[in-house]
């Protein structure tokens, strides 16, 4: 992730966006509707077993306008009657003032330089009065390497010419070329969450797991079509529940690593949405155990040949990262909830049954260790972002908590007390301050945690990074491994995995990335003009290259 309204400066040995022109104003998105009509949530309390669905009702859009002030070449300028626009997300979407929102085009279309694509999310960041959560959560996922990752812009919001807030324009979770890319109709992306909604839903067979089918979507919601993916959810499940776990195949189908950097990220960050902890007065129905929620898992298509036999299995990835908004000790007392930095976990091990099972496993633990060693650093870097986002976000952060009643609410979210609200910019700065302090006892917490779990790093083996039959083992291994130059940007293909670091030629770090096996590029036009270099560690060799962004 960059935070691209920002310009990059050395934090001591981390490097983060954050310079002068961190005060100039944010872009402006204005967005006008059809017959100047506001977008809703109708209907149920959207939770699994409550009263039914929430509906989402879609709002045509006659304009949109993205001006950046310090950044033309993001600006996006034009009239749109065919797209839409409608509130998503579950708790904050029903009787908040201050909702989040999806946009549709009816084309694809590129945001702040990243890929093109239809829908983007408009987040409210309602429950985070730092507005810096999700933003650390994608942060870190780029630079560990989890899935598909999201980035963040920051912008005033606009509609139909009234003043929203400050919102987070982040990429839609889908299946895309762009986003999650699996194939669309025999891969899949499945999400675990107790709320109800409008997809094709089934509960795992061991672990009762809530499970929602976000993709495929291209049947009806009974067509057996499906069930090929419930099929290899249940057998991952099963494969974990099993009496012979851990040495009975089930490494064939998950990949451990990436969901080491997973659980890592929701565990430090003590994520709420994750791991409702099982004390939790608001679990699903008033249950006091621990239910997943926002928990994504996917799974790319398997290679078949001329005669349907599989000569390329995939392997199951957690991800992508999403909804943290109610991370970071949110306390657990539903009379003081949404309240941040109250406690957290006497556990670094997740609250799910499912989850915890993967510490069964040296492999795993192995893994997940080792994942602690490298990144650590990375941990020990977020304070330094959430300065940059507080200092981004200083000029308009008074106007943005004027502009909405956090008390006003109806429905469902008149079950949560209202957040403390900052009225002031000291006030903001000070939710940021206890953030930091909150963080630091954290990472201190759970590294000696982790040490009292006397994990031997010796136990981990290397996982087949990809195919996993002897055939496609084979074509792997002739795959034209290296990197290459394109415009505003360079691709890598890699068989074991490589990291790009990008520089400025002062010396500044702009974007870190890390990635498993495969084709992947890293974009850059969302840059400054002028010329990158570019460090990559690709398959154990280190190569560079110069990128020009015009």
């Amino acid at each position: 992730m960059t935070l691209n309204n920002l310009k990059p400066i050395v934090v001591g040995a981390a490097l983060f966006a954050l310079a002068a022109s961190s005060f100039a104003a944010l872009p402006e998105l204005r967005i006008k509707t059809q017959n100047g009509q506001t977008p809703v949530v109708i209907g149920a309390d959207g939770f699994m077993g409550g009263s039914g669905v929430k509906v989402h009702n879609y709002v045509a859009i006659d304009s949109v306008k993205l001006v950046d002030p310090n950044n033309s070449r993001n600006n996006v300028t034009g009239n749109f009657r065919i797209d839409s626009i409608r509130t998503r997300g579950n708790s904050t979407s029903m009787g908040l003032e201050k909702k989040p929102y999806r946009i549709k085009f009816g084309g694809k279309t590129s945001l702040f330089g990243k890929p093109a694509a239809k829908s983007w999310v408009l987040l409210a960041n309602y429950f985070d009065q730092t507005f810096a959560l999700n933003a650390i959560a994608f942060e870190l996922g780029n630079r560990m390497g989890v899935g598909f990752t999201q980035s963040s812009h920051f912008v005033n919001l606009y509609m139909n010419d009234k003043y929203l807030g400050i919102y987070q324009i982040t990429e839609q979770i889908q299946a895309d070329e762009n986003r999650v890319n699996i194939g669309k109709k025999k891969g899949w992306l499945v999400e675990f969450d107790y709320h109800e909604d409008d997809d094709v839903a089934f509960e795992t067979k061991s672990y009762k797991l809530p499970s929602h089918i976000k993709s495929p979507d291209e049947w009806p919601a009974n067509d057996t079509n499906y069930n090929f993916v419930k099929r290899e959810v249940n057998a991952m499940c099963d494969s974990m529940a099993s009496s012979k776990f851990p040495n009975n195949g089930y490494r064939d189908m998950v990949d451990l690593q990436s969901f080491a950097a997973y659980l890592m990220i929701q565990m430090v960050m003590d994520n709420s949405d994750f791991n409702r902890k099982s004390t939790s007065p608001y679990g699903a129905n008033g249950s006091t155990q621990a239910v997943p929620g926002s928990n994504f898992i996917y799974k790319d298509k398997d290679s078949v040949d001329a005669a349907g036999k599989v000569v390329v299995r995939r392997k199951i990835y957690a991800g992508p990262l999403w909804d943290f908004d109610l991370a970071a000790g949110v306390t657990a007392d539903l009379s003081k909830f949404p309240k941040h930095f109250v406690t957290y976990q006497d556990s670094i091990k997740p609250g799910h049954t499912f989850y915890r099972r993967f510490y069964q496993d040296d492999v795993f633990k192995a893994k997940y260790q080792k994942t602690w060693n490298k990144h650590l650093k990375d941990f020990q870097d977020m304070p330094a972002l959430m300065d940059s986002i507080a200092n981004l976000l200083s000029g308009d952060i008074e106007r943005n908590f004027n502009s909405y009643n956090l008390a006003a609410c109806n429905g469902y979210a008149c079950n949560h007390p209202s957040p403390v609200k900052p009225r002031t910019l000291a006030e903001y700065k000070d939710e940021v301050a206890k953030l930091k302090s909150w963080w630091n006892s954290r990472i201190d917490f759970y590294g000696k945690e982790l040490a009292k779990m006397n994990i031997d790093i010796s136990k981990d083996i290397a996982e087949p990074s990809g195919p996993t039959s002897a055939a496609s083992a084979a074509r792997q291994q002739t795959r034209q491994v290296g990197l290459k130059v394109i415009k505003n940007g360079l691709t890598v293909t890699a068989n074991n995995g490589a990291e790009v670091v990008v520089v400025s030629l002062n010396g500044n770090v702009v974007r870190k990335r890390v990635f498993t096996s495969g084709n992947h590029s890293v974009r850059l036009g969302d840059l400054p003009k002028g010329m990158y270099l570019a460090r990559v560690e690709l398959d154990g060799v280190r190569k560079m290259a110069r990128i020009a962004v015009r």
